[in-house]
């Protein structure tokens, strides 16, 4: 949440989104890091788009692909499909899950090569750049406008499927409930920590409202609000996916390391034949997946044209989105076809999860200890009226330590992975992430030291703030001191409309002009007239002495 606050407020007071190198040199290169992590993110979403859109027609289907038994590489594995699974159950027979129709379809549609999957899987991927060039084209009120029906959306599809399950599995919610909560259960700091990383925007490009909302809007409250409905509904879309679990492991042995692609594309399937109305669960699996990921890979797309438009004015914002388009397409095929081989895509994604750390908490030690907190914390008084309490404060301060330590962490439990492929991408990816940041710091630290000013690589410049020149000149002037005066009454003055004694300075002003006119008409009126005779009789002398 203070990094979110920190994000959000710096774009929000600069009402644009840049490299920020005029609150420091230093975050250019920063952010060509983050673009990089983003751009990742950005495939890999592509990816399990082109999936769900793949098992949501299949699911139209009156059998779908993942109920029936095909002949496999391994003509000598038994395959039970859905039907005589649930026969077992009944029955009372435990059976293994790597001997289901679920599982050996996915080896089919992910680990084989197969032509007509691989036709049918670039195809899907063709079609989804080519739907996010056009929702990523669209005006920005409009894609606004779409990411709240899709989060209207999803916040109502899931409500509606927490009913239906509640009262179809009774025994199941009450002890996926009691499990969820459990805090004896197993548990891993860093699984924890890449959620945390995800939701939050550590390490990435981060939200951005494309100049849309009010740029006096309370970021810290906004954030707050933010993190409540996104625990609430994510917690009840783990609650979810925690009952299909137990209703598919009452019958069935589930062996095998489950990764999250494994467990939306292999065991949710199946679990929901078990249940009545499993089409409704199914659609609602694999249309929520397709509604969020195409709205978040629009947004990811758009929000990197904006970053780079704003480096290269030059070029409209319009063909920087078609050349993203046309790459993102491009990389996704050797993804696609890297999806026969697991562990380089789990190696791309731990070599993520690492970087995202390195770069979140080197950009908050940017802003909160070169910048300062006390300088952030006076921008945000000066825009919008309040000063950051004491609680935001030392989470500014010590959220780079905090990023720091589960950086290392995340490291060191890399050093202890026995697969040598996936260590080997994860490295790779570290190391191009971290040269290329390296590469924009020298040459920003180089061009300064040729001008002989080193000590300004490190400095804030003076068109850092908001985009009106008038409001940087009266933040330079800012003094948030005259706003926290204290009187004989032992009060706060906020602001420079009331006086002191508690009235108004205007009204206290024109009171004293009025008491001072009066008493000069009162007192002085014998003065008045004194001098208008003086006046006249220097006037008559004057006559005189010209005749």
């Amino acid at each position: 949440m203070p990094y979110m606050c920190m994000d959000s407020f710096i774009k929000q007071y600069t009402r644009k989104l840049d490299c920020n190198k005029f609150m420091n040199p230093l975050l250019r290169g920063i952010a060509y890091g983050l673009l990089l992590q983003t751009a990742l993110w950005t495939l890999i979403h592509a990816g399990y788009l082109a999936d769900s859109i793949r098992y949501l027609v299949a699911s139209l289907q009156e059998e779908p692909s993942w109920t029936r038994c095909y002949k496999t590489v391994d003509n000598n594995s038994s395959c039970i499909p859905a039907s005589d699974l649930i026969l077992r159950c009944r029955q009372s027979i435990i059976t293994k899950f790597d001997s289901t129709s679920a599982h050996f379809n996915y080896l089919k549609s992910f680990m084989y090569l197969d032509r007509s999957i691989l036709a049918t899987r670039f195809f899907v991927i063709a079609l989804v750049w080519i739907f996010n060039f056009f929702f990523a084209t669209v005006q920005d009120d409009t894609l606004i406008k779409i990411f709240k029906v899709s989060f209207i959306c999803r916040v109502f599809s899931t409500l509606i499927a927490i009913f239906f399950i509640l009262i179809s599995t009774k025994y199941y919610a009450v002890t996926a409930f009691v499990e969820i909560l459990d805090i004896s259960a197993p548990h891993s700091y860093t699984v924890s920590m890449d959620h945390i990383v995800y939701t939050y925007g550590i390490g990435f490009l981060g939200l951005y409202d494309f100049a849309t909302m009010s740029p006096y809007t309370m970021i810290d409250n906004a954030v707050v609000i933010f993190a409540i409905l996104f625990t609430a509904i994510a917690f009840i879309r783990s609650w979810i996916v925690r009952i299909l679990y137990m209703v598919l492991t009452n019958c069935v042995e589930v062996e095998i390391s489950v990764t999250p692609h494994y467990l939306l594309f292999a065991i949710l399937p199946l679990s929901t034949e078990f249940l009545y109305a499993h089409k409704l669960y199914i659609f609602y699996i694999y249309s929520n997946v397709m509604v969020a990921t195409m709205a978040y890979l629009a947004m990811l797309t758009l929000t990197m044209s904006k970053l780079l438009h704003n480096e290269f004015r030059s070029i409209k914002n319009i063909y920087i989105v078609g050349i993203l388009c046309f790459l993102g397409f491009s990389l996704s095929v050797p993804i696609v076809v890297s999806m026969t081989t697991i562990g380089r895509v789990k190696g791309l994604i731990y070599g993520l999860n690492v970087v995202v750390l390195y770069l979140g908490g080197f950009k908050v030690a940017i802003v909160m200890w070169v910048y300062g907190v006390q300088r952030f914390s006076t921008d945000i008084h000066f825009w919008l009226g309040f000063k950051p309490t004491k609680f935001w404060a030392i989470c500014w301060m010590l959220l780079p330590i905090v990023l720091l330590i589960f950086f290392i962490n995340r490291v060191y439990s890399i050093t202890q992975m026995t697969d040598l492929k996936q260590i080997l991408v994860a490295t790779v990816w570290i190391v191009f992430s971290v040269i290329t940041v390296a590469i924009f710091h020298i040459k920003t630290i180089a061009r300064y030291i040729v001008r002989n000013n080193l000590v300004a690589a490190f400095k804030s410049s003076i068109k850092y703030g908001p985009p009106d020149p008038e409001d940087r000149k009266r933040r330079r002037n800012y003094n948030e001191t005259v706003r926290l005066r204290q009187c004989k009454h032992n009060c706060n003055i906020l602001d420079d409309v009331m006086e002191c004694n508690h009235m108004p300075i205007m009204f206290k002003s024109r009171s004293t002009l009025s008491k001072s006119s009066s008493s000069l008409s009162l007192t002085n009126i014998y003065e008045t007239g004194t001098k208008s005779k003086i006046k006249s009789t220097s006037g008559v002398f004057e006559v005189d002495s010209h005749h």
